[in-house]
């Protein structure tokens, strides 16, 4: 059986878990928690899944009440050891990625050794301050915290370049193809399989660390009709300019090294 870990899931309830299976081939599972927000999913209980088996958790802040979510993250950072990350959303709110009260977030990550995740790219409702969500805004913290990993999600849709060069030059930076497909309408959804192929396999080429940073995710979350099937995730993995090895890698190895903390 391959080791298949999707790095980027939405569940809120465990009947959220059930729709995902029906159409998803991993057996590992990072649930991205969310914070208050009218377009995104809503925030689920830890309790939820704390029983379930190869199921990882992150955190995330609300940079509006800073230090009020620093102490409530760290209580949860001490006491839940199934937390391996922290998610911020860029875009969502109008932070940049070097904004002082995302380098507060990062120094508490770096304390725990958890990695950095970031909605980068596209926002899903229109009118949010998409440039804010850039992940060329990140280099400042890859360079002065090389200790922990930062995860630029969606490859910053479609600004590839600003996120891809990045990893070429920098080992703790990662990427994940999670929510390149939305469209309801077969012929459409895999019209955007077929782009997202052409797409990564051109940057492989031009950026060849790239094959060590990607990783696969699917960005599921029940409430988007769009991002419920993640069957075609797996068409993009296995349609990869790569051999089986590096497939492998962008399955489960590249995830593995973004999540120190993943058994």
């Amino acid at each position: 059986m391959r080791n298949i870990l999707d790095c980027h899931c939405h569940f809120v309830t465990l009947e959220d878990f059930a729709l995902y299976k029906k159409t998803s081939s991993a057996n590992q599972f990072l649930n991205i928690k969310s914070i208050h927000h009218e377009v995104l999913v809503g925030i689920y209980n830890f309790d939820t899944f704390r029983d379930v088996e190869d199921m990882y958790l992150t955190e995330a802040v609300d940079l509006y009440n800073l230090e009020e979510e620093l102490l409530r993250v760290e209580r949860n950072l001490k006491k839940i050891n199934k937390i391996v990350g922290i998610k911020i959303y860029l875009g969502y709110q109008p932070f940049y990625a070097n904004d002082e009260k995302i380098r507060k977030v990062t120094e508490l990550a770096n304390q725990y050794h958890v990695s950095m995740i970031f909605h980068c790219g596209e926002c899903y409702a229109s009118g949010e301050e998409v440039d804010h969500a850039d992940a060329k805004y990140i280099e400042d913290l890859l360079k002065d915290f090389p200790d922990i990993s930062f995860i630029a999600s969606h490859m910053n849709w479609p600004e590839f370049d600003s996120v891809f060069s990045l990893c070429e030059r920098y080992d703790n930076i990662f990427t994940c193809f999670s929510g390149c497909l939305d469209e309801k309408e077969v012929d459409k959804r895999n019209q955007q399989i077929e782009n997202n192929i052409e797409i990564i396999n051109q940057y492989l080429k031009k950026y060849p660390k790239l094959k060590n940073r990607l990783m696969y995710g699917t960005d599921f979350f029940s409430e988007g009709e769009g991002f419920v099937d993640v069957s075609g995730y797996m068409k993009i993995a296995d349609s990869l300019d790569l051999s089986e090895e590096e497939k492998e890698n962008i399955l489960y190895n590249n995830a593995k090294l973004a999540y120190s903390k993943i058994d």
